[in-house]
This record gives structure tokens, sequence and C-alpha cells, in this order.
């Protein structure tokens, strides 16, 4: 389970991953790489979008969670991160769109390579959950990319869609447990009244 900072940890190690396998082969700086909204990507040549988070069909808890300090949680909410991956090239016009290409094949690449987030990109807070976070490919038609797109105000660009998680978000509301009955004692006044 993680804290509430799982969804840009989660982005944040994509991040890392993608400057890791791209830099500087095809990407000059890793600056170049990074989380933005399609609509805003400044200087990012690979652009990492989070366009939608949903529930994860996996079984949700439903009674309380005991942590190692003996404290009671409300049960973590697990959910899936539908993230838009992009490519806009700082090449020159003639070379621009095959610049683009390479980059978005080596993209694909890696993260079919990965099937799970590596723990070695991952931030301490989501390394120390200890979860596997899947990486899958979501196939769409060309339609259903263009409606995210629109979505942003933005015309289509070549992109790659995936789902990553599940994650699980821990949740902030904990309790002490009542204390457990551990003696009874029945004193002699209760004996008496029973006669």
């Amino acid at each position: 389970m993680a804290k509430y900072s799982v969804i840009s940890d989660v982005s944040r190690t994509i991040v890392e991953l993608l400057q890791a396998e791209l830099v500087p082969e095809l990407v000059q700086q890793r600056e170049q790489i990074g989380v933005c909204d399609p609509h805003d990507r400044g200087n990012f040549v690979v652009g990492v979008h989070l366009y939608d988070i949903s529930e994860s069909g996996e079984a949700r808890g439903v009674g309380p969670v005991m942590r190692p300090d003996g404290t009671m949680t409300n049960p973590p909410v697990s959910l899936n991160l539908s993230m838009m991956i992009s490519v806009a090239s700082k090449a020159e016009k003639e070379t621009r769109t095959m610049d683009e290409q390479m980059i978005m094949g080596r993209v694909i690449q890696v993260l079919e390579d990965n099937k799970r987030l590596p723990e070695e990109y991952m931030p301490p807070a989501l390394r120390a959950a200890g979860e596997a976070i899947r990486i899958s490919n979501v196939p769409m038609q060309l339609e259903e990319k263009t409606k995210i797109w629109t979505m942003f105000n933005e015309s289509y660009k070549l992109s790659v869609f995936y789902k990553v998680g599940p994650v699980q978000l821990e949740s902030a509301v904990t309790t002490m447990p009542a204390p457990r009955v551990r003696e009874v004692r029945l004193g002699t006044r209760q004996k008496e009244e029973r006669k």
C-alpha cells in the first residue's frame, strides 16, 4: 500500500525508466522527457500524460486493516492509471516525422520489455510499498485515440496508450483498536446477586 503520492510516483517511475533508456541516443537531455499536459508540453519531446484513473476490478477489502504499529485503517482502494505517451520532436522539419517514429518505436520497446514497473526507478515511498505494478498496452482504434486528444482540445498526435496498475492507495483514516478483554474477575457481590 502506498500513500497519496502513489499516482505521481508511478508517473515519475515511468519518466525515470524512459529517461534511462532514451537519453542520449534518441533524446538529447533527460529534461526533455516528463509528465505534462498535452496542451502545454513545454520543451518535452516525450510527454507522459495521465488521462484517467479508475478503480481496479480486483477485489477490494471490506474490513479494516491492521498496520504493523497496531493501528487500524480502512482498506486501500485499488486503482488503474490510464496513460498516454506522445512524442513531439524538436528536429528540423525535414526529419521530424522520422525522428518521432524512431523515438516512439523505442518507447514502445521499453514499455513492452518492462511488463512491471522496475523497482530501481521507483521513488522510495513506492518501492517501500513492495507492490508489483503492471504495465499493459491498451489497444485502441484511431477514433478512440482521437476522442482522448479532443478532450485536451488538441488535434491527434502519434501516441500510445497504457494501463498501469493496480496501485494501492491507502486510507488516511486510522484508529486504535478497542482493547481486548484479557481477564474477567467476578467479585463476591456478583455471586450473591445470582443466588
